[in-house]
């Protein structure tokens, strides 16, 4: 395995990945807490159970959330060397464009938001969810994958977050 110095690139890096970790952990505990008919953060105080397109994302989302947090981990930890560079790598960049086109479609609202062309009083209640609630997650959470990604080892590239290094 590859050593590199440990650059200020390189804490940058592992720290997203261990943010992108911590952002998909916290987003399966949520799933979690929605799936035991809890309400705070639904749109007008609904559960889960109520409707079922929101109970199956709610089921789907728990297992890719536990996955997504073990994706972000492993190019930190020694047990990420067994997984293939090249799956690893393609999940990372697979999480990130998820996570990021997720949040696309809020991107013209936050944009008139910010130059004053829109006011947040002007959205109905399921946009103002969506634009000011769960889109600014997603793209967080794109932003700190795509951040974790950067420091993925590609074959034929040197790492820049040395798996031997890691702990």
């Amino acid at each position: 395995m590859e050593t590199t110095r440990d650059t200020g690139w390189n804490r940058v890096v592992r720290g997203a990945g261990y943010a992108a970790a911590g952002w998909a952990a916290a987003f399966a505990l949520v799933h979690l807490y929605w799936l035991a008919d809890g309400r705070l953060g639904l749109p007008d105080g609904r559960s889960v159970w109520s409707s079922t397109p929101l109970l199956v994302i709610d089921v789907i989302a728990i297992p890719l959330c536990a996955v997504a947090a073990a994706v972000a981990l492993a190019p930190l930890r020694r047990w990420g060397a067994r997984v293939p560079a090249r799956l690893l790598g393609t999940a990372l960049w697979g999480t990130t464009a998820l996570l990021v086109l997720h949040a696309a479609p809020s991107v013209p609202d936050w944009i008139a938001l910010a130059v004053g062309s829109r006011s947040g009083a002007e959205l109905d209640a399921p946009a103002r969810f969506a634009t000011f609630g769960y889109e600014p997650f997603f793209l967080a959470g794109g932003l700190l994958f795509a951040a974790a990604s950067l420091g993925h080892r590609v074959p034929g590239r040197s790492a820049v977050v040395s798996r031997s290094a890691a702990r």
